[in-house]
């Protein structure tokens, strides 16, 4: 199994707090990857250093096979994107958000029309184009975040809790168009979430964090179904049981 980016004994650290401790992880190509855990795990921070934005206090990350140099970013930079949590539009129209990016890279104006308009077809928002992309509701905005990422068609999508306080018609949006880049262009995503509901759903690998380290890696029906202890106490559930149960005739 190809593997596009792998954290080798990563340890954060901010003044004195220990964000993530001694981290190990392998990404595989063309998954679906959800840091699941709690505000404060550390996820947040390891897709900042996935996106080459932020550099570990300690231990090595390999994207693609090569050992990156944080001292020297631009070029990796190029092929991993986050879309942070918070989202920011520019005070400008739908379409100069989305092409930004491309407009940076140089591309031209008859491929940059055309990839912002499969974008919004994607995101269901054809006709926004010249909106003003400050005037769009929140889950609006954000899926103009995401369509801005995904124009790029960068090897690693990162995405920091894409579906927070949002309502379910936007949440849904958001997780169709995660399933279907992931399935069609085969792009490797990286998303952090607290929504156990989602982590059941969306990705083929769940790492679970809790206080920056992992400590479990495994396909969701594998994860939740041992519910081991580390998962129980971030679900808030106080007792948990192992056993079969029966409906009698007697109901």
């Amino acid at each position: 199994m190809t593997v596009t980016a792998e954290l080798r004994d990563v340890t954060k650290v901010y003044g004195s707090k220990i964000v993530l401790d001694t981290v190990n992880l392998q990404i595989h190509e063309g998954e679906i990857l959800a840091l699941l855990g709690p505000n404060g795990s550390g996820k947040s921070t390891m897709l900042k250093i996935l996106a080459f934005i932020e550099n570990p206090t300690e231990g090595e990350v390999t994207f693609q096979g090569e050992k990156v140099n944080f001292k020297n970013t631009e070029k990796v930079r190029l092929e991993s994107t986050l879309v942070f949590q918070k989202t920011t539009v520019f005070g400008t129209s739908v379409y100069n958000n989305i092409a930004y990016g491309l407009k940076l890279r140089k591309v031209p104006k008859e491929i940059r029309d055309m990839e912002v308009k499969k974008a919004l077809e994607l995101v269901k928002l054809t006709g926004f184009e010249k909106r003003n992309a400050r005037k769009l509701s929140g889950g609006e905005q954000q899926r103009v975040a995401i369509a801005r990422a995904l124009v790029l068609k960068t090897k690693l999508l990162l995405l920091d809790e894409p579906t927070a306080n949002l309502d379910p018609k936007n949440v849904g949006i958001l997780e169709e168009v995660i399933e279907t880049v992931n399935r069609e262009s085969k792009t490797t995503i990286v998303m952090a979430t607290h929504n156990m509901f989602q982590a059941r759903k969306l990705p083929h690998r769940i790492a679970l964090m809790d206080e920056g380290k992992i400590t479990e890696v495994g396909a969701p029906a594998e994860v939740f179904g041992k519910l081991s202890k580390n998962l129980a106490r971030f679900a808030a559930v106080d007792n948990t049981f192992t056993g079969t149960a029966k409906i009698l005739a007697s109901g």
